[in-house]
């Protein structure tokens, strides 16, 4: 999983990156996507989609108390850059003017080209 200094100063992953060890021994559903190295190190294939989903919905489980189930055809983001990305949008929106009174909403709008569109 990329994570490097470009990772917004709130982001719970910028310096703690998900430890899939650990989450292999708490989520039999996350395990079965993991393998061990020669080195001992616990890794995931980034490119299998089922393991991405599989890590999405269990740091999504692990770190926000959320329980979804995400179609294969869909879009996974993984959930360190997904919110890297809504820690942008809320500075953009200005999330700290709340404790001022001023309420402010953001709406993403998220599409998916399919190469025969064009």
């Amino acid at each position: 999983m990329a994570l490097n200094k470009s990772m917004h100063a709130r982001n719970r992953y910028k310096d703690k990156p998900p430890d899939f060890a650990y989450l292999a021994g708490k989520y039999p559903e996350f395990r079965q996507h993991v393998q061990t190295t020669l080195a001992g190190r616990v890794s995931l294939n980034f490119k299998d989609p089922e393991a991405v989903r599989a890590l999405t919905c269990t740091l999504l489980k692990e770190d926000f108390g959320l329980t979804i189930d995400i179609p294969l055809e869909r879009l996974i983001p993984t959930v360190p850059l997904r919110l890297n990305y809504i820690h942008w949008v809320e500075d953009l929106i200005g999330h700290q003017d709340a404790d001022k009174g001023v309420l402010r909403r953001g709406i993403d709008i998220a599409c998916k080209l399919r190469s025969n569109s064009f």
